[in-house]
């Protein structure tokens, strides 16, 4: 049963990094294009995503499920490991997302809007 186990975890992390990936690539696009227009977009988004990824890991970690002992039922188990695979897999790409919405809140810098740069 271990064997099942174990393939939902990895099943729940592939399809996590499915959705991660294009989450970091599409907001890392959008942060460097936003550093065009705003100022010090880095300087926000590094700290939000490094500070938000552990805070999102440990909430993942401290949510409560049930444990699984010898004659339990394993579709309840099978859910938990498929979600808990899905949700370390998909932080990355929330960590990211929550860092560049972060960076919205960067002032405008005028003198590359209006062209006088």
């Amino acid at each position: 049963m271990g064997i099942v186990l174990g393939f939902s975890l990895f099943i729940g992390v592939f399809i996590g990094a499915l959705i991660s990936i294009p989450l970091v690539s599409t907001t890392v696009i959008a942060a460097v294009k936003g550093s065009k227009r705003r100022m010090h977009v880095w300087r926000v988004f590094v700290p939000v995503a490094l500070v938000s990824l552990p805070l999102l890991i440990l909430g993942v970690y401290h949510y409560p499920y049930d444990t699984g002992t010898p004659g339990s039922n394993y579709s309840s188990l099978f859910g938990h490991f498929f979600f808990v695979g899905l949700a370390y897999a998909v932080i990355p790409g929330v960590a990211t997302v929550l860092a560049f919405l972060s960076t919205l809140f960067c002032p405008r810098d005028y003198s590359i809007v209006k062209g006088e740069a």
